[in-house]
């Protein structure tokens, strides 16, 4: 039996962790478990105390009985009438709610412990209770209001001179800073956080978080190194993290700084370890983290079914975080609504106040006023009271049309927001493929290194395309595929990478170098993958259309095979046409194998290849398609040009066909000169 080295390291390295993680739970549980005895015993007066402390050392890896502790303090405080221990309690109930999702709940205490906390000027709790608000906001991605209520908060901080208070501030600041893409501003407040706990010795949760985010800046600077150095100092195993939280984040944000160093098998470690302490302490939040992580690894190592399974996981639960931000953002609406109508009633309440002086003054100048001015004062009543109707008809009227105005604009709002995150989701999704697929994607340059000149005419018909182009090469061979996938788009772009999966594995493991044989075998292999048979071939016709070179270095021979697409060169004058097998590289009813042709390389050979998407282009005056003999008529126009000229002008011409026609197909050309 044979033993990989790495293998043997990273299961002691996960088994470390595991004891780890199951020490921390195990110390927690003592901790709480004390403190639980010593509330228990406490006399009434002083349990709010205990349970507030039990409710916040549970809050980040059991929300759901940090929860009840959390309701007996308030419970407890409101006996007493305990103002402070009320708003801590309500402080950290709305945490719990947090955590566990409930945004809605978590927002409604929030708000009561700021309406509280204003009412009896406890500036340290008006400040909390601003963080609070604005840490909910960042968990929505608001990041404007988060900032707001942020910055209100600093306010209250700097007042009072609490410089706890300010390291919480600042983390959140940085946090949304970075959210925004402020990077040097995020810095700055991430540091000045830093700064604050070292000095204050504060407990290694605090200073750890700390180092995350700025880990984190590190990340969105690709400055990969320094984001490690940062997770690992955090993880230290000189200090130990009890927030489980936090260790779930650090392991998955340490398999993304290892992803961007390309250690594949490092990134792959932490991230099956966040997903494994996730679901041990049943942090919703952090799994749906964990799988996108996972997700992303196997992306890049190419493992693109484990990719797709994590990427539905990913899914299933951020369909349960769109419904909770939906509700949260309901009852942040109707709170808002109330604080108004509120305020409606205390305005209403004033001018009522102040009619009532104006009668009661009145009533004092009758006494002490002649009949004539009582007369007068008769006279001034009744004008008052029409005066009055019409008022109160008209406040009626305009009541009604603002609580009219106000639903539409409610249900144009919620439908806008709706269908503007849908989009957003849509759209980060299609853009995260593109990245996915344009890093597979080899560069032009490569091409440089084996011919005298080269170039690669890419053009997507949408975000991401069904063409690809791979090139593989070693100390005897040059191996260049370019294919054409069916459909384009998000479809086409999925079968271009098990397309460039099955040439990695024939052409880069299994070491094939016939032609014929590679392109039979990513057709087995793509049949296969795709349960594909000649029963299914009128239903399904997914598969691709390709042509593949390989060019002996020794003997300057190269070999092609094609399955739609022709191999074309010119030599001089003189035109070589190699026509391919019309068959694709997929199921086919009248499927024939793929054949091997050779031609003798001559110095300043030209050779071209290229997807259907150029010469099925609709444009021009007649508006009709360019057609093969379109195509390589241009190609006999500008062969004579060096290589990067000769892109600028298929693209030049392609253009000038195309006019404001919408582009039809995926556009690959793939020009060499030997």
């Amino acid at each position: 039996m044979k033993f990989n080295f790495r293998n043997i390291l990273f299961a002691l390295l996960a088994g470390f962790l595991l004891v780890k993680t199951t020490n921390v739970k195990a110390e927690g549980s003592a901790e709480i478990d004390s403190l639980i005895r010593i509330a228990e015993k406490a006399p009434e007066d002083e349990k709010s105390k205990h349970y507030v402390n039990i409710c916040w050392k549970l809050r980040n890896f059991n929300p759901a009985s940090a929860l009840d502790y959390g309701k007996k303090a308030l419970k407890y405080a409101e006996k007493f009438n305990d103002t402070i221990q009320i708003l801590k309690a309500e402080s950290f109930i709305g945490v719990c709610f947090r955590n566990l999702s409930e945004y809605d709940s978590a927002f409604k205490y929030y708000s009561e412990g700021l309406d509280l906390a204003t009412k009896v000027n406890a500036k340290d709790q008006i400040a909390y209770s601003h963080i609070n608000m604005g840490n909910l906001f960042l968990y929505h991605d608001e990041y404007t209001k988060a900032k707001t209520e942020l910055n209100q908060a600093l306010d209250v901080a700097q007042e009072i001179q609490d410089s706890s208070i300010l390291g919480y501030i600042y983390i959140n600041l940085g946090r949304t800073h970075l959210s925004l893409g402020h990077i040097d501003s995020a810095t700055t407040y991430l540091e000045e956080c830093e700064k604050i706990r070292i000095e204050k010795h504060e407990d290694w949760d605090k200073i750890a978080t700390t180092k995350k985010y700025l880990g984190d800046v590190s990340i969105a600077k690709k400055d990969f190194s320094s984001a490690l150095k940062y997770y690992k100092e955090a993880i230290s195993k000189d200090n130990e993290i009890k927030d489980i939280d936090l260790l779930s984040d650090l392991y998955g944000m340490i398999s993304s700084a290892y992803m961007g160093l390309n250690q594949n098998d490092s990134a792959l470690c932490y991230a099956q370890k966040c997903l494994e302490i996730s679901n041990l302490f049943g942090i919703d939040f952090r799994i749906k983290n964990a799988y996108k992580y996972l997700g992303d690894v196997y992306a890049k190592m190419g493992n693109l079914p484990k990719a797709f399974q994590q990427y539905e996981n990913v899914m299933a639960y951020a369909d349960t975080f769109l419904n909770a931000r939906k509700s949260f953002n309901m009852k942040r609406m109707e709170y808002r609504l109330e604080q108004i109508r509120r305020e409606n009633e205390i305005t209403i309440l004033k001018k009522d106040q102040e009619i009532q002086k104006y009668v009661l003054l009145s009533f004092a100048l009758i006494s002490i006023m002649i009949v004539g001015a009582v007369i007068f004062l008769i006279v001034r009543i009744k004008k008052t009271k029409k005066i009055n109707g019409i008022l109160k008809a008209q406040k009626d009227e305009i009541s009604a049309r603002n609580e009219e105005i106000s639903s539409q604009r409610d249900i144009l709002q919620k439908q806008n927001k709706q269908l503007a995150d849908q989009k957003k989701e849509i759209t980060d999704s299609i853009n995260y493929a593109q990245r996915i697929q344009f890093s597979m994607l080899p560069e032009e340059e490569i091409l440089k290194n084996y011919f005298t000149d080269g170039f690669i005419y890419y053009r997507p018909k949408d975000v991401v395309s069904g063409d690809f182009f791979k090139v593989f090469y070693d100390e005897d061979y040059f191996i260049l595929l370019a294919a054409d996938c069916t459909g384009h788009g998000v479809p086409g772009a999925f079968m271009s990478m098990l397309g460039m999966t099955a040439f990695n594995e024939i052409v880069g493991k299994e070491g094939e170098r016939n032609p014929a044989k590679i392109m039979n075998a990513m057709r087995e292999m793509i049949k296969k993958t795709l349960k594909q048979n000649i029963k299914d071939e009128m239903k399904s016709q997914d598969g691709m259309d390709a042509a593949l070179i390989i060019i002996d270095k020794k003997t300057n021979i190269l070999y092609y095979s094609g399955a739609h697409i022709p191999f074309l060169c010119y030599r001089g004058e003189e035109e070589i046409v190699i026509k391919p097998v019309h068959n694709p590289v997929g199921v086919y009813i009248c499927e024939r194998p793929f054949v091997t042709e050779e031609l003798k390389l001559q110095k300043g050979d030209k050779i071209y290849l290229a997807s259907d998407g150029y010469q099925s282009q609709f444009g021009g005056s007649s508006d009709r398609v360019m057609k093969t003999s379109g195509y390589r008529k241009i190609l006999k126009e500008i062969r004579s040009y060096n290589m990067s000229f000769q892109k600028k002008l298929l693209e030049d011409k392609f253009l000038s066909w195309k006019g404001d026609t919408k582009q039809t197909d995926d556009v690959l050309v793939v020009g060499l000169e030997v």
